[in-house]
């Protein structure tokens, strides 16, 4: 037994030390950098950025490792302060097993800037990488420099750099959309519905490029119908879903399609239903015959008629026109498409001479358009009591995922009803994100001031009630007096603080807060007149300090906050308004309408 434990420890000792882990800060085993990487994980970016900036500590100029500051870049960018992790980038060398995860940080870096209306930095932050791009890299950093030189009308360019790379079937449905609307601006008008066309006929199962498809097709039927090529527009919108975000302003546009000159339904070379058609419905599907019923004029809710100043051809012209129409009439009276298409069809049968059907469809658009402005005055009203953005981030309020946050789960209320269109747009989300973290920050320091007063209160709890340094004096020569000095031989006599400390008992306490102090003691005027000592740096002492910062900071987050939330207030009211105004506008025109139609039967004269 003595032998193998002999052995056992003669083997340890022959460990080399170099097997040994060391602790090197900063290092990938680092636990800071370790607990990091696993906050980061779960989208804490602002913990993370925290517990690497321990590290740093006092030292910021401190050289630790690449890991460490790349690390330190990606958790600070995320949280969305960008101006650390843009100097960290630009600093760090790429290698060989490193260039593809720091060239697509950088993308991420000029996403942000982009994001927040930073054109110019997006662009310079792009172009400085170019010659150092890795070809995995390519496609996303095309798309980003594209669409930024297009936000800055840079037409001619955003169109050379997404015509750069050859194959053009690798990239996204996004960027060859962009590539045509370059083309289209800079007069390459042929080329740019050329692409068009191509990516609206795309197979497409995931859902944004489903959107870019349809938003495709949209683009291109409305350049047909200002063009009075109303044939080509309807095949081209019958390619949009029925139940998608472009659904309303195509069907309003393929109604126009079938009235507008050249009217007739053209097939497209290339134009396959059943390919595009067969997994989802669109507007083609919808349109079959029989899809609403033998009689369009029963789904409109109105009698059957015949036009009396309109040809066979006219007839059939409105009678397809309707189908998408009367659809379009049931859905939401807030979307402008919706609400023009409240006026279309009593507009157009008036036109064609079915008057008191026409009437029918006034007084309907007037009633909806008066209900709706007032869905709008109540929506804004909501929105100034400050309701509205504490509905928005209520849910979400703790999350730390910083500029990785968005607006997803919108709550079903009055106030976010009808801002669902500005809440998805950029300007809307990034003031609102700097709001939420700005709270968030807020809630961190105030935890922070209160657990540290915890902190002190529990402190002076247990040491005891406090004491002046008059007091202390003052107690301590009155025990001189009553006692006989006594010097040690050889020991010299140990300064005042240190024979307080030695000589007062804690039964002391109770009395001494009775016992005034002998201003005109010598040794007090001593200690009055004598230089005051280094300040003690203890744990105590540090927390005040602590606590005077974030006194300072919290003035400057809640500014911050009411700012952010301001922005946000102005931006939805203005909205509002923006919808509000439209909304009048189609019901001052659907009274005027009314009013014709009455004046009309007055005066006994047809249209």
């Amino acid at each position: 037994m003595i032998r193998s434990i002999v052995c056992a420890a003669l083997l340890t000792a022959s460990i080399p030390a170099l097997a040994i882990d060391r602790y090197e800060p900063g290092s990938a085993n680092d636990p800071h950098v370790r607990a990091a990487e696993f906050l980061m994980g779960d989208q804490r970016y602002f913990s993370a950025s925290t517990e690497l900036l321990q590290l740093l500590g006092e030292k910021p100029d401190r050289q630790l490792s690449k890991v460490y500051f790349r690390r330190l870049a990606d958790a600070t960018l995320n949280f969305g302060v960008e101006q650390r992790a843009s100097t960290i980038y630009r600093e760090l060398v790429p290698e060989p097993n490193t260039a593809l995860s720091l060239a697509r940080a950088r993308i991420h870096l000029a996403e942000f800037n982009y994001q927040r209306g930073k054109l110019a930095e997006a662009i310079a932050e792009l172009e400085a990488m170019k010659p150092q791009l890795p070809k995995q890299a390519a496609l996303e950093w095309q798309d980003l420099l594209g669409r930024a030189l297009l936000g800055q009308g840079r037409y001619k360019e955003a169109a050379a750099v997404l015509a750069e790379l050859k194959d053009a079937g690798l990239q996204r449905a996004f960027t060859r959309y962009n590539y045509g609307v370059a083309l289209i601006k800079d007069g390459r008008v042929t080329q740019g519905l050329t692409v068009l066309d191509k990516v609206g006929q795309i197979d497409a199962d995931d859902p944004d490029e489903l959107a870019v498809r349809d938003k495709a097709n949209l683009a291109l039927g409305y350049y047909f119908l200002r063009n009075q090529q109303g044939g080509s527009a309807i095949g081209v919108l019958q390619r949009v879903r029925s139940d998608g975000p472009l659904s309303n302003r195509a069907l309003l546009g393929l109604g126009w399609a079938y009235l507008a000159p050249g009217g007739k339904s053209q097939k497209k070379s290339g134009d396959d239903e059943s390919g595009i058609s067969k997994s989802l419905s669109t507007i083609g599907v919808l349109l079959r015959p029989g899809f609403l019923g033998d009689d369009v004029y029963k789904r409109a809710g109105l009698q059957s008629f015949r036009l009396t100043k309109a040809s066979a051809d006219e007839e059939a012209a409105l009678k397809r026109a309707l189908v998408p129409w009367v659809e379009l009439a049931t859905r939401d009276t807030i979307d402008p498409a919706v609400q023009e298409v409240l006026l279309a069809i009593p507009f157009t049968l008036d036109k064609l001479g079915a008057h008191l059907q026409s009437e029918a469809f006034y007084q309907r658009a007037i009633d909806a358009l008066t209900a709706a402005r007032k869905s709008l005055d109540l929506s804004a009203a909501y929105v100034r009591s400050g309701r509205m953005i504490s509905t928005m981030v209520r849910r979400t309020q703790n999350v730390e995922s910083g500029w990785d946050w968005e607006l997803k789960d919108l709550p079903d209320a009055q106030e976010t009803y009808y801002l669902q269109r500005l809440i998805a747009e950029n300007r809307f989300q990034e003031p609102l994100k700097n709001y939420r973290d700005a709270l968030l920050l807020k809630r961190n320091l105030e935890a922070w001031k209160d657990r540290m007063a915890d902190a002190q209160a529990g402190w002076l709890a247990r040491k005891g009630p406090s004491v002046s340094t008059e007091q202390l004096l003052s107690l301590q020569i009155s025990k001189q007096k009553e006692a006989p000095k006594v010097i040690t031989p050889g020991v010299p006599p140990a300064p005042v603080s240190l024979r307080l400390s030695e000589t007062l008992s804690a039964a002391d306490f109770a009395t001494v807060s009775a016992t005034p102090p002998l201003i005109d003691s010598p040794i007090i005027l001593l200690a009055a007149q004598a230089p005051p000592s280094a300040a003690y740096n203890g744990v105590y002492e540090r927390m005040n300090v602590l606590k005077g910062r974030i006194d300072e900071l919290l003035p400057r987050v809640d500014t911050t906050a009411k700012a952010q939330g301001k922005l946000i207030e102005k931006l939805a009211l203005d909205d509002l308004a923006d919808q509000r105004r439209y909304t009048e506008k189609y019901l001052i025109e659907a009274r005027f309408a009314m009013a014709r139609v009455y004046d009309r039967q007055l005066k006994g004269v047809s249209p």
